[in-house]
């Protein structure tokens, strides 16, 4: 799809989206109002049969005018008003009658009543509330205490698939009492555990405790025709389902920052340890064969990194469990043997087993994994603690309202009528309100959504807190220009279905890739890509290296693409690169969009469309930054001639040599 012989000085302009609020269903007090033009309006029903109807004005204007159609609260305020008024006014009567006596002495008891009103108000929300505090905390220590349990298990079949795993690689039966043993433990941590998750039914060894135990009976049974490679990846599966729970267990507590604090360094804690249990395993299996495979050899390292950053991370949540780490551990000769180990594992070279330092490992892993039992018990001792005092505070609270709010109710109980008029006008006011909330929410949140598709975040941000958005000159940027050679070709073969399963396919890959470099998608048009780094946000001499290394894993990236309905069929794609200057702005009030501007474009759409399939076409401005580098490859084009450009020296950009920076893990393309 050719897109030089456009004006690019005004990309922005190119195309257009609209974004439409269409009229809906508005319920208020169980009324609803259809509407049947594009501009909605909200209609709420009072008591009386009279309505108010809120602007479309300030409904379709949601993206700066949000929160600004409050008329109907003030009508509906102001009907509220009235029948207060109507009701005081029939309070009126002559005090020297029967009657009139009899509602000025209401009217005094009921203003002598008014602070014990509030007391009664304040300790019926207050015995609400520590009842609510009450049923949490007794479900927060529930899901606590499963999770506890569920780390015990978690630690006994680790226990168990250790030695089981030891044991069948040393062939020595006299490690089967010690098999046994741990085989008990785990028994007895699932009988202690008194509650069961709800599982999916295709976990059927998980449906049920008792699922699980067959599973593992048959597992012991059938151990000696086993091998440490799938007892490892039997007991690490279901290991695997029980850390989840207690993730789960965690999340779903709703604990207050400080608790929640302590109950994820404890998960992240148990998950660490259970790495670190299985690479006791890996590596007996290491020592008992003399090497690991590759992807056994993966796995470990896999584990063994997870394990350890598992446990550093669980560190910044509960800086105690830091504490028992350097006074166990950290900087011991345990924490040295096991680094040495850890340093010969890593080699996997040894040309023979080696029982004696199978023993060892095995027994510095068992050493360190004691120690970590140790601080997991501290820790949950800790949660537990501090379960008894939420559950002790709790309960004081509720006594101590609920005292108080039987004091004053027993104080003037005709109160409570009042009490129940009052509540319920507020109530129904407040239902109007929290429900007109609801709806400006609702759309503000749909503005915000419309906004930053629209718009780069950084300008999305500054149009919400309103302000000024002046057009900005760059001095040094990117820009990047692509374009499928022969689209349109292929467009007149293909029906519009498959042309739409084309270019999402398209769409997708080239939007994954730009996602990992500092480069801002400024528009697409059909096949044709528009991309500029270096703006709205500077970022340095970095745009050309962002954009020459997405260039080169786009050329691949979508030659591998296969179209079901043209098999054989390979995309290529032709890509232009011109750096210099240019200005971008918001253009357009009603339907704003962030556009480029400047000869810097232009100059990188005509590289594009006098490029060549797969190939980088680069200027000389373009090559010269990218040489700053040193980790590209070019080659000079020569001269050629260039649609109202005239003779220009161009490049061809081939690949790229080294990876400049280290901390991105991105493929190294190589084009000849």
């Amino acid at each position: 799809m050719k897109l030089h012989s456009m004006d690019f000085n005004r990309v922005g302009d190119l195309t257009s989206e609209h974004a439409h609020v269409n009229g809906g269903t508005t319920r208020l007090h169980g009324h609803a109002t259809h509407h049947s033009d594009t501009k909605p309006s909200i209609v709420i029903e009072r008591q009386h049969g009279s309505s108010t109807t809120l602007g479309s004005r300030a409904v379709s204007d949601y993206a700066f005018k949000v929160g600004k159609y409050d008329t109907g609260s003030i009508a509906t305020g102001r009907s509220s008003l009235s029948r207060l008024a109507g009701v005081a006014g029939k309070c009126v009567d002559d005090p020297r009658t029967t009657k009139g006596r009899r509602m000025q002495l209401i009217k005094i008891l009921g203003m002598a009543a008014i602070p014990i009103i509030i007391l009664v108000v304040q300790s019926g929300i207050s015995v609400h509330q520590a009842l609510q505090q009450q049923q949490f905390a007794s479900d927060f220590k529930d899901q606590i205490e499963f999770a506890i349990q569920a780390g015990d298990v978690v630690h006994a079949l680790g226990l168990e698939r250790g030695t089981t795993t030891f044991y069948l690689s040393m062939v020595n039966e006299q490690l089967l009492a010690a098999v046994k043993f741990r085989r008990k433990t785990v028994d007895e941590s699932l009988a202690a555990l008194v509650s069961w998750p709800d599982v999916k039914p295709e976990d059927h060894f998980f449906l049920q405790k008792q699922d699980l135990q067959l599973q593992i009976a048959i597992n012991r049974i059938m151990v000696n025709s086993s091998t440490p490679e799938l007892q490892l990846d039997f007991f690490t599966d279901i290991i695997t389902h029980i850390l989840k729970w207690i993730g789960d267990s965690v999340i779903g507590s709703q604990a207050t920052e400080q608790r929640w604090q302590l109950l994820v360094g404890y998960h992240l804690f148990i998950m660490g340890k259970e790495y670190i249990a299985a690479e006791r395993s890996c590596g007996t299996i290491f020592y008992g064969n003399g090497h690991m495979e590759l992807p056994n050899y993966l796995w470990y390292q896999n584990k063994r990194s997870q394990g350890i950053a598992l446990l550093n991370k669980s560190l910044q949540y509960e800086p105690s469990i830091k504490q028992m780490l350097v006074q166990s551990y950290i900087g011991s000769s345990l924490e040295a043997n096991i680094t040495v180990e850890r340093n010969l594992i890593d080699q996997n070279n040894l040309t023979h087993r080696d029982i004696e330092r199978e023993r060892f490992w095995y027994a510095l892993m068992t050493n360190y994994q004691n120690i970590l039992r140790d601080i997991e018990r501290n820790t949950s001792a800790r949660i537990r603690k501090n379960l008894e005092q939420a559950i002790y505070d709790a309960n004081k609270t509720v006594g101590s309202n609920l005292f108080i709010l039987l004091l004053a109710l027993a104080l003037l109980p005709t109160i409570i009528v009042l009490l129940n008029f009052i509540t319920g006008q507020i109530q129904s006011f407040a239902a109007i309100l929290q429900s007109k909330n609801e709806e400006v929410m609702k759309e503000k949140k749909r503005a915000e959504a419309v906004l930053n598709q629209l718009l780069p975040r950084q300008i999305a941000d500054k149009l919400k807190n309103r302000e000024v958005i002046q057009p900005e000159s760059y001095d040094q940027v990117t820009v990047f220009f692509s374009d499928i050679v022969e689209f349109t070709v292929l467009s007149s073969t293909s029906t519009p279905l498959q042309i739409v399963d084309t270019l999402n396919k398209l769409y997708t890959i080239m939007d994954r890739r730009i996602e990992l470099y500092d480069v801002y998608k400024v528009e697409t048009i059909g096949d044709a890509y528009l991309c500029v780094s270096g703006l709205p946000e500077r970022n340095g001499n970095k745009h050309s290296y962002e954009v020459a290394s997405m260039s080169l894993e786009l050329i691949v990236d979508v030659a591998q693409i296969r179209l079901p309905h043209k098999p054989d069929y390979a995309l290529k794609m032709r890509i232009g690169l011109h750096t210099g200057p240019c200005a971008a702005g918001i253009i357009g009030t009603k339907m704003p969009r962030y556009c480029v501007f400047g000869d810097t474009v232009n100059t990188a759409s005509r590289m594009e469309s006098h490029g060549e399939p797969l190939r980088v076409h680069i200027t000389t401005t373009t090559h010269d930054a990218l040489r700053y580098f040193k980790c590209f490859e070019m080659e000079s084009r020569g001269e050629i001639q260039v649609k109202g450009k005239g003779p220009m020296t161009t490049y061809w950009l081939l690949r790229k040599v080294i990876v400049a920076d280290k901390t991105k893990d991105r493929q190294t393309l190589t084009f000849s």
